[in-house]
C-alpha cells in the first residue's frame, strides 16, 4: 500500500521520522540507519532502511578511490553482494 506521510522541518532543517514511516520500515532500535535515494531531475527522494554490514577486510585508500570512481563511470555499477564488490575492486 502506498500513501503519503508528511513531517514538518525544524528551523535547522531537521525532522522527526513519523511513526507510520518507522513502522513501515521496521525502524525500532535507536541508532538505526536510513538511506535517502535522491533524484535531482524528478525532485523526489526515496527513503529506505539500511543495514550496515562491516566489511570482511578493511579498504585501503587506493581501494576507496577505485570505489568512488565506480559511481562516476557511464552507467554506474551495482553489485549483488559485498563479496562481489571486493572481488571487482581487487581485479582493477
Amino acid at each position: 500500500m502506498t500513501h503519503l506521510v508528511t513531517a514538518p522541518l525544524s528551523a535547522k532543517g531537521q525532522m522527526t521520522m513519523p511513526k507510520a514511516v518507522r513502522k513501515a520500515l521496521n525502524l525500532n532500535a535507536p541508532g538505526g540507519t536510513v538511506g535517502f535515494l535522491v533524484d535531482d531531475h524528478a525532485h523526489i527522494a526515496l527513503l529506505t532502511r539500511m543495514e550496515l554490514v562491516p566489511a570482511a577486510e578493511s579498504f585501503s585508500r587506493a581501494d576507496l578511490r577505485k570505489l568512488l570512481k565506480l559511481t562516476k563511470e557511464p552507467g554506474g555499477k551495482s553489485f549483488s553482494s559485498v563479496g562481489a564488490l571486493l572481488k571487482d575492486l581487487k581485479h582493477r
